[in-house]
This record gives structure tokens, sequence and C-alpha cells, in this order.
């Protein structure tokens, strides 16, 4: 349970890193280089051996694309919609894996699941006509929300067609692949790295890795039926009192709505 704790605490710290960091970087790109170097060596310094093969190596490239992609949404996000709203949809993505396994896996999801799945596209559907939010932000939200899912996807692709003993490679592989596309968007536009980049990627990169790695061992230590939705639930709680009381975000009664209905398909999702 200790390690599913840090884990949660570890979540946390990566949403509230980053919101703080908004407006006081210099170079988005440059911050997710350095977030992504330290993620690598973190990885380097779990991993007692250095080997991949090729699944490994696709797969981790994957990964590190939708990981840039990911965060760079996560922190547009967080500008436009606050970080608890922004967590929530981020848990959400939940979906998507249910989905793969279906299509892919030819898993069958419980009725459970299925009500828990139909929860969440009507508290969507709800939040978006209720808050008559625009496009932009819909948009953003939906999009993050289907790439968070996608990243949970990668880890049972990887559980399923890769090597467990090369896990910590295959994480390697992701953040280092992650670093070195932003870096080419960072050359790209023409950004910067500077004290601050240096200061919030270290920050927020050792909780990054750390939340993966933290989880991987709750697994083991515990049943996913318990991990999974404590995992979920319990840090959105954490980055909602988080945006309450540190950030000053308001929480009116069509967010507490749907936080509710998400957190009900959330643990219907994980069970």
């Amino acid at each position: 349970m200790a390690f599913l704790i840090l884990a949660i605490l570890c979540s946390t710290a990566i949403s509230v890193f980053l919101r703080m960091s908004n407006n006081k970087e210099h170079s988005l790109y440059g911050k997710l280089v350095c977030n992504y170097v330290t993620c690598s060596l973190c990885a380097l310094l779990f991993s007692r051996v250095f080997r991949w093969n090729e699944t490994t190596l696709v797969l981790g490239s994957v990964n590190g694309l939708l990981l840039v992609m990911s965060l760079y949404l996560m922190q547009l996000s967080m500008k436009l919609n606050g970080i608890a709203l922004t967590g929530l949809y981020g848990r959400l993505g939940v979906c998507v894996p249910l989905l793969f396994s279906v299509f892919l896996f030819h898993e069958i999801p419980t009725w459970l699941q299925l009500i828990g799945m139909a929860l969440s596209f009507l508290s969507i559907a709800l939040f978006f006509y209720q808050t008559k939010i625009n496009f932009k932000l819909g948009l953003t939200l939906l999009v993050f929300m289907i790439v968070s899912g996608l990243i949970d996807t990668m880890s049972k692709i990887y559980q399923f067609y890769g090597e467990p003993s090369l896990a910590s490679q295959y994480f390697f592989l992701s953040f280092f692949m992650a670093a070195i596309l932003s870096f080419i968007l960072m050359m790209v536009k023409k950004q910067r790295i500077a004290k601050n980049e240096i200061l919030y990627g270290f920050l927020i990169g050792v909780p990054n890795y750390l939340s993966s790695y933290f989880l991987l061992i709750s697994l083991n230590e515990l049943p996913s039926i318990i991990v999974y939705p404590m995992y979920s639930m319990l840090t959105i709680m954490t980055i909602s009192l988080c945006g309450y009381f540190f950030f000053k975000e308001k929480i009116n009664k069509e967010m507490m709505m749907t936080f509710v209905l998400i957190m009900i398909s959330i643990g219907l999702l994980n069970i």
C-alpha cells in the first residue's frame, strides 16, 4: 500500500509542478527536454541490465511520441481548463485501453464496465452542454484524454507482446525518444533552455518516472482491481484539492456533477 500512495503523490506532483511552471518558462519544449532527460537518467539508474530487442525499441519509440503529446496537451489544458478538470479527464482515458482490449485482445468487458463507459461519455456530453464550453477547450480535453488512454494502452500492448525482463529498458527508450523529439521541436521553434526549464524539468521529471515505477511495484504487491480504482480516484481527489487550495481554482455545480459522474464511471471501468 505504501508504494501505491507514493505513486499517487508522484502523479499529483507532476500536475502541480506543471501548473506552477505555467508562464514561468522561456521554452516549453526546453522544459520537456529537461523533463525527459531526467526521466531517462532515472530509468538508467533503476536498470540492472541494459539491452533491448526490436519489439522493445519499436513500442518504446511509439510510447515516446505519445508522452511528448500528453505532457504538451496537459500543460495546454491546464492553462485553458485548470488543473482539476485536466487531471479528471486524464484519468478518464482508462476508456481507451478498455476499447483496445475488446477489439485488439478480444477481451469481453463486464456489464459494470459497459455501464461505466456509458456514464463517462454521458458525463462528457453533460459537462459540455451545461457549461457551454467552447470548441478549443473541449477539443483539448478530449484529445488529452485519448492520448493519456493510449499511453496506458501501450503498457498493455507491451505486456502482451514485449519481454517483461526488459520493462526498465522499455521505459528508458520511451523517455529517451521523448527527449529527442522534444529537442527537435525546441530547435524548430528556435527556443533555448534557461534556468527555469532545468529546474522545472527536473521537478517534473523525477515524479514522472517514479509514478510509473511505484505503480508497477504496487501491481506486483496488490490486485489490479484494487490498484487502478484507488490510483485513479485518489489522484483526481488530490489534484482537485491542490487546484482548490493552492491555485484558487473554483469548482462550480456543473464541474461537481461531472466529478461525481466520472468518479463513478472510473470506479466501474476498473472493476
